[in-house]
């Protein structure tokens, strides 16, 4: 009875680390850019403050993930949740845009080792012989948590900021932000096996190129990205374009509550779509409609409705995306490489965050900001048809590996002489009065 009451605790324990995480994490990301403009900054200044979020984790990823494999995931749920609360402590202090830009650039830091540490346990396989459909299916509850947490955020951080302006909401994400550095204290988390010579984190780089030689994963690295474009868009951009419609914020903070519900709805269906449908036939129908829906409000009218069926429409199609790229990543990585494989997720994801706001940045000193979406939006479609053609034309060429957590050989990132798979890491929570 005390290993499945264990294994029952774990479970809540990682989803409810999930929920907090998401819901701090989007109730801020939507405050951003207003807050700069409320200030009297410039929307280049505003894209400045968004993409500093994401300079130092798109080159720290890898490491991170490196001893995530080394250390096991509690140091990196503690310390990243610790991080995360000095960034919204500098928030609340009247530093100006020099104080937004560093208190993104160390929040971007700490929700990098959070968000590794999580996805790193969400893919290791619960049996030696679990199935893919099993898999999947757990990936879905674990995205369904997550979820919620996104419903949660936006409406959160944007209803507080009403009632009692930004610094509320920056006081209300840095306690936030303390309860994941709580939660993470009650993990106990069995590190990797490993051999008595570890590769070292500095080497993970390399490792990290090997692991993107095999196509599937370096699709999967396209597909995450775009698809974190597209949430980007929507968390970080969209508050701007409605703000200039003269949609009350609010309503913005509504529009994308609305939109994480939607995605929190379809995460159910993800295994069925991945037992009916070729994984290249659902990464496209993910991108190219969650693409479109997320230009879309940009250039139809302001109209409350609308806006709510985009927003729906957008978040049921991008919530396959993120249980489609951590299954995609699960099967073609090795267990004893899972964190070093959700590091080089994170890399993508960071660069998506990075890339946007410099791409809307630029753009928006020669069109406006409308115009900027157009463009972006081109782009994405294009990358959608690119990834799908990519991935379509990998499973054709390549044997799917039949468990999880195996690598098509011979592009598998190189074992280390001597040294033995590492078994699965087991989640357990002490059981303490």
């Amino acid at each position: 009875m005390r290993p499945a009451r264990a294994g029952r605790s774990a479970t809540v324990l990682l989803a409810v680390l999930g929920v907090t995480y998401w819901a701090a994490h989007t109730m801020l990301r939507p405050l951003i850019g207003p807050y700069v403009l409320a200030g009297g900054g410039s929307e280049q200044q505003a894209s400045l403050a968004l993409a500093s979020f994401a300079i130092l984790p798109t080159l720290l990823a890898i490491p991170l993930g490196a001893l995530t494999d080394r250390w096991g995931v509690r140091t990196l749920l503690v310390v990243g949740g610790a991080t995360m609360a000095v960034g919204g402590g500098v928030l609340v202090l009247p530093l100006g845009l020099p104080g937004v830009v560093a208190s993104q650039a160390v929040i971007g830091v700490g929700t990098l080792a959070v968000w590794v540490s999580l996805q790193t346990v969400a893919t290791l396989p619960q049996a030696a012989d679990e199935a893919p459909r099993a898999r999947n299916a757990r990936l879905a509850t674990f995205s369904l948590f997550l979820a919620a947490g996104q419903a949660v955020g936006p409406a959160l951080g944007t209803g507080v900021a009403e009632v009692g302006g930004y610094a509320a909401s920056f006081v209300v994400y840095t306690a936030l932000s303390l309860v994941l550095v709580g939660l993470g204290l009650a993990v106990r988390v069995e590190r990797p096996t490993r051999g008595p010579a570890p590769v070292p984190v500095l080497r993970s780089f390399r490792d990290a190129a090997a692991m993107v030689r095999v196509p599937a994963v370096a699709t999967t690295l396209v597909v995450s990205f775009a698809a974190l474009v597209v949430l980007d868009i929507r968390t970080a951009y969209h508050p701007l374009v409605l703000g200039q419609a003269g949609v009350p914020q609010w309503q913005v903070g509504l529009l994308l509550s609305v939109a994480a519900a939607a995605a929190f709805v379809s995460r159910p269906f993800f295994p069925l779509a991945m037992a009916r449908l070729r994984e290249s036939t659902t990464v496209g129908l993910v991108l190219v409609v969650s693409s479109v829906s997320v230009v879309a409000v940009a250039f139809v009218p302001p109209v409350p409705w609308l806006l709510a069926v985009l927003a729906a429409v957008n978040g049921f199609a991008l919530g396959f995306a993120q249980p489609l790229t951590l299954a995609l990543m699960a099967d073609h990585t090795p267990a004893d490489r899972r964190g070093l494989a959700s590091g080089l997720r994170s890399t993508a994801n960071r660069g998506a965050q990075l890339a946007n706001p410099a791409a809307f940045g630029l753009l928006s000193g020669v069109v406006p900001l409308v115009g900027a979406f157009g463009v972006v939006g081109g782009a994405l479609l294009v990358t959608s048809v690119a990834s799908t053609w990519a991935l379509h034309r990998a499973a054709r060429s390549t044997t799917v590996p039949s468990a999880p957590g195996a690598v098509v050989p011979p592009a598998a990132p190189r074992q280390e002489p001597g040294r033995a798979p590492a078994a699965p890491a087991a989640v357990t929570v002490p059981d303490t009065a």
